[in-house]
Parts: C-alpha cells; sequence; structure tokens
C-alpha cells in the first residue's frame, strides 16, 4: 500500500503540465512585452524625427515670406521651373521690375541694379565737381590775367605822364626832341590801345568760356536731379518693407498679436500704423492705414500684444495685416529732422516735448530742428544722408503774421526751412508733412482739449442724432445736454423686470 501511495498520479501529472504551461505563458508574456516596448521606443523616435522635419519645413516657410515681404512681391510661388517666363511667379515679376525701371542701368539681380543706378549718380556728382574746380581755376586764370593787364596799362600810362612832362620842359628850345617825344607818346599810346582791345579780346573769351561750363555744370545738376528723382520714383514705387505681421486678432477686448518681440528690441508704448495684408507696400500714403496700434506687453522672442487705438470701422484689422513705423527698426537708431510749429491735438500750445518722448520711446532721434523761436538746434546742424525724413510740421505765414517778433520769427522759420529742403534735396532725404509722418507711426491722440473762449464742436463720428440735438440727421455734433441720469434733483428709482417678452420677439400679449 505504501509503494502505491509513492507512485505518481494523475494530480502530478496534472501539476507538472501546469508548471511548464505556467513557465511558458510567463516567457511568452516577457518576449511580447519587450518587443512592444522596443516598437515603441522606434515610434517615439519617428515622432521626434517628424516634429525636428516640421519645424524645418516651418522654419523656411517663414524665411520664404520674410523675403517676399523684403522684396516687397507677394506672389504665392516663388518659381516655376517647367514655365521660366511664368509672370505670376516672384523670380519672374522681380527681373520684370528691373527691367522696366532699371532701364539702361538694370543689372542682372536687385542687388547689381542698385549698385549701377549708384555708381552712376556718384560719376554724374564727381563729373560735376571736376567741372565746378575747372571753373575755379579759370577764374583764378582771369583775374591774375585782369592784373597783369592793368600793371602794364598803368605802367604805360605813367610814361605817357612823364613824356608829357619832359615835353613841356623842352618845349621852348627843342621842337625837334619834342616832335619826336610826341611819336614816341603817340606809339606808347597806340600800344596801350592795342593792349587794351587784347585785354577786352581775352575777357570776351575768358567769359564765353565759363558761360560754356556754368552751362555744363547746370545740365549735369540738372542730370543728377534726374537721377535721384528716378531713384525715389523707384524706393516709392516699393514703398517700405513693413516691421512687422499682426498674427492674432482679438476684437473682443481691441487688442491684437504681433510677430515682434524681446529679440528683436520692441518696447512698450511704441506705435504703429496697419495696412492690408495685400497692400501693394507700406508708406505710400495715409489714406492706406486701415488702424493704428499700441505695443502694451512684451510676451516672448517673437511676440508681443498691442492694444487698438484706432481703426476703420469699414476696413477692421485683420490676421496677417502688415504694421510699420518710420522712426524703428530691429538694432537700429533712425535719425529725423524737424521744422515749424508742433501741435499734436489742435489746442493751440507747442506739444514739442511731448513729440520728443514720443520719439525716445522708439529710439528714434533729432538730429537737428528749428525750435519755437525760429533758431536751428543744434546750431551747425545740417540733413544728411543718414537722415530719414525731414518732417515739415505747422511753417508760420508771413502774411499772417501781426506783431515786429511774429515776423522776424517767420522769416527765421522760412528761411530754415527753405535751407533744410535744400539739404534734403542734396542728399536724397524725403520732405513728408507732419500729419502724414503721425500716421505713419501710429500716432492717435489720446485727449480732447476744452478751452475756454473757444467755439470747437465735438463731433462723433457716426450714429443717429438724438431727438434733443438739431434734428438734422447730418449733423453729428453734440449739442452739449446733460442726460437725465446726472441732473440733480432725479428720483432713486430701480427699474425691474416684469419678466414679459417684447412684441417684436413673438411675445404676443406679454403671455
Amino acid at each position: 500500500m505504501a509503494a502505491a501511495a509513492n507512485k505518481p498520479g494523475a494530480v502530478h501529472y496534472t501539476l507538472v503540465v501546469f508548471v511548464v504551461l505556467t513557465v511558458i505563458l510567463g516567457i511568452t508574456n516577457y518576449m511580447s512585452f519587450r518587443d512592444a516596448s522596443d516598437k515603441f521606443v522606434e515610434y517615439l523616435k519617428v515622432v521626434d524625427e517628424n516634429q525636428k522635419l516640421n519645424k524645418a519645413s516651418r522654419t523656411l516657410d517663414d524665411q520664404i515670406q520674410a523675403l517676399k515681404n523684403q522684396i516687397g512681391i507677394k506672389l504665392d510661388l516663388v518659381d516655376d521651373p517647367t514655365n521660366p517666363n511664368n509672370q505670376a511667379t516672384v523670380i519672374a515679376a522681380l527681373k520684370n521690375e528691373i527691367a522696366t525701371y532699371g532701364k539702361d542701368l538694370a543689372g542682372n539681380n536687385v542687388q547689381e541694379t542698385i549698385r549701377k543706378l549708384r555708381d552712376g549718380v556718384d560719376a554724374a556728382a564727381a563729373d560735376r565737381d571736376s567741372k565746378t574746380t575747372k571753373v575755379g581755376v579759370l577764374e583764378k586764370e582771369l583775374l591774375a590775367l585782369k592784373g597783369q593787364y592793368q600793371n602794364q596799362v598803368d605802367n604805360y600810362r605813367g610814361k605817357s605822364e612823364t613824356y608829357n612832362r619832359e615835353k613841356q620842359d623842352v618845349i621852348g628850345s627843342e621842337k625837334e626832341k619834342i616832335d619826336a617825344k610826341i611819336q614816341e607818346i603817340t606809339r606808347l599810346n597806340s600800344e596801350v590801345k592795342d593792349f587794351q582791345i587784347r585785354l577786352e579780346e581775352e575777357k570776351d573769351s575768358r567769359e564765353k568760356e565759363r558761360t560754356t561750363l556754368t552751362n555744363d555744370v547746370a545740365a549735369l545738376e540738372t542730370r543728377i536731379n534726374f537721377l535721384r528723382d528716378k531713384i525715389d520714383n523707384l524706393e516709392k514705387l516699393s514703398f517700405e518693407v513693413a516691421d512687422g505681421v499682426v498674427t492674432r486678432v482679438e476684437h473682443s477686448n481691441s487688442t491684437v498679436l504681433l510677430n515682434l518681440g524681446e529679440e528683436d528690441f520692441l518696447k512698450t508704448r511704441m506705435t504703429f500704423s496697419v495696412y492690408a495684408r495685400d497692400n501693394q507696400g507700406v508708406g505710400r500714403g495715409p489714406e492706406d492705414i486701415k488702424g493704428k496700434i499700441e505695443v502694451t506687453r512684451i510676451l516672448g522672442p517673437h511676440i508681443s500684444e498691442a492694444r487698438i487705438v484706432d481703426e476703420d470701422l469699414y476696413r477692421p484689422i485683420m490676421a496677417q495685416d502688415l504694421i510699420y513705423t518710420p522712426i524703428w527698426s530691429p538694432g537700429l537708431v533712425e535719425k529725423i529732422s524737424i521744422i515749424g510749429d508742433i501741435d499734436l491735438d489742435n489746442d493751440g500750445r507747442s506739444d514739442r516735448e511731448q513729440f520728443h518722448q514720443m520719439l525716445a520711446v522708439a529710439g528714434c532721434i533729432i538730429d537737428n530742428e528749428v525750435d519755437d523761436n525760429g533758431d536751428r538746434v543744434p546750431v551747425d546742424g545740417k540733413v544728411t544722408v543718414q537722415t530719414r525724413f525731414l518732417v515739415k510740421a505747422d511753417v508760420p505765414d508771413l502774411a499772417d503774421a501781426l506783431t515786429d517778433d511774429e515776423k522776424e520769427k517767420s522769416k527765421k522759420v522760412n528761411l530754415q526751412y527753405k535751407n533744410m529742403e535744400d539739404e534734403a534735396r542734396k542728399n536724397g532725404v524725403r520732405v513728408i508733412k507732419l500729419n502724414d509722418f503721425l500716421a505713419y507711426i501710429g500716432f492717435h491722440s489720446k485727449r480732447r482739449t476744452f478751452l475756454p473762449g473757444q467755439d470747437r464742436p465735438f463731433a462723433l463720428k457716426s450714429g443717429s442724432t438724438s431727438v434733443a440735438g438739431s434734428g438734422d440727421p447730418m449733423d453729428t455734433s453734440s449739442n452739449g445736454a446733460v442726460s437725465g441720469a446726472f441732473r440733480k434733483g432725479r428720483q432713486a428709482k430701480q427699474d425691474v423686470s416684469n419678466g414679459a417678452t417684447s412684441k417684436s420677439f413673438g411675445g404676443g400679449d406679454g403671455q
């Protein structure tokens, strides 16, 4: 019985099979888990590579868009290898612009064309300077010849007087000698006349040569002005390059997001003018401006928030709209010159200090200006090629001056304006009005000032006229009436809704 009990039975075999199956199942699960883990690691690598490729693609697309913005041609297709003459590509359009406006000085690319135009202007200026130098040398030679011939005339005149005195001394005793002296005097007088004739002929010749050189200089100056106008027209056709782009608009709180930030040296309180995304360049004229914004927060290296300070209700600001200001460039210091009285809010008072502060926020420098007294600051200041704009504010009219001080100031300011305008013309600096300049930089007056004694109606921009007003639907001026809600003695009354629905919305009898 004992031997029979020690023999393995069905239970033992079942247990062995169960253990073996358990070991096999554990090994199988371990191998499956290991294979899944390896697959997951490979999946993560693929996802990471895909993210890198997407980031590189976005970077290349941003660079292409920035290049389009820089050259001012924003067509969708950059190049068409299958059709090189396709005018709907950026490259073909750029070549057409170069050939059209570069003409004889057009190069193979934009850089070569601009350099040729610059070389043409420099060559004309050098030729003009050479002619001017030659005129100066000839004038000096003419003066030297005048002095030389005058000395000869004086010398012969002195000799003639000497001979006349000798003639008077010997007239009584030596008639033959007197006759001889008379002949000598006659001969000398003839030589003097010959010298005078030669002098007049030389003067005429020099005058003709000077006139010819003067005409050559005038022709060269005309050519230089033509080339300068041509360059100005080219720049005007391409306008200015936008400083940034509106990336997002929040109309609920009148704010926008910009693609500029801390690494672009952007500062809060800076203002920009806003243009439509399809605008053919910016800075062409204030009529293209659809709104104005002011930077309120810097959110990152290339992102910031700005509030909308002015907007055209019929052309609201949208994403991808362009922003621009002429007084700020990332990492650069812009310079402007200004002349005239500065009154930003039309209250009759000078806002020169506020204007200076507004430019200082954007890092813009006034290299020279004419102050409220008509004096240039600094005294030796000049409009140079580094000057971005000559801003013309309110230059007083001499006819409007009443007192002697006002007339003197008006004369000084107008003389300074003429000088600064000539300097701007010679250095290719653009002259713009103060109102246009303020529109370009996105300036918006923050107050409406009331001065006692002034009859200045405060006009409403749009909307219907109150029945308490003039009654004329075209008259949008306020009548100055105070709402009954703010009058003294009004009854404090709490209006409570009765829960009834207006008949206009299907409420019927109010049930």
